[in-house]
């Protein structure tokens, strides 16, 4: 709610405390969830080097964890941040992201699918 309502600075702190508590218990996929809002916001505030870190960072977990769900979200947030400095990188993130989100046929999958068709020029540019 606060990136929602551009109080940035408190949502930093927020996503850095959820962090913190989700290590502590041992909670590798809330810690990289807490990560991806850090991204988020850093991405908002046009720190784009600091947003792809923690999304890069995010994203290794998921996929450690085996989670293709999240793997696929957070490589379209990575693209995303990575838009405006590796827009060839951010294309490759992208066809990976609709590569893992194939697997899954809800109506957010096919949203996300959508959008990073757009961003790619077309179904499975």
């Amino acid at each position: 709610m606060q990136q929602a309502a551009s109080r940035y600075p408190e949502a930093l702190a927020s996503y850095q405390r959820a962090a913190m508590l989700h290590r502590r218990l041992g909670d590798r996929s809330r810690e990289a969830l807490a990560w991806r809002g850090t991204g988020e916001t850093y991405r908002r505030l046009g720190r784009h080097e600091e947003a792809v870190a923690f999304h890069r960072r995010a994203a290794a977990v998921h996929e450690e964890l085996g989670d293709a769900w999240n793997r696929g979200v957070e490589l379209d947030c990575l693209a995303t941040a990575l838009l405006a400095t590796d827009p060839a990188q951010a294309r490759r993130c992208w066809r990976e992201a609709r590569d893992l989100l194939a697997a899954f046929d809800d109506t957010r999958a096919n949203g996300v699918r959508s959008r990073i068709d757009q961003h790619l020029g077309g179904a499975h540019a």
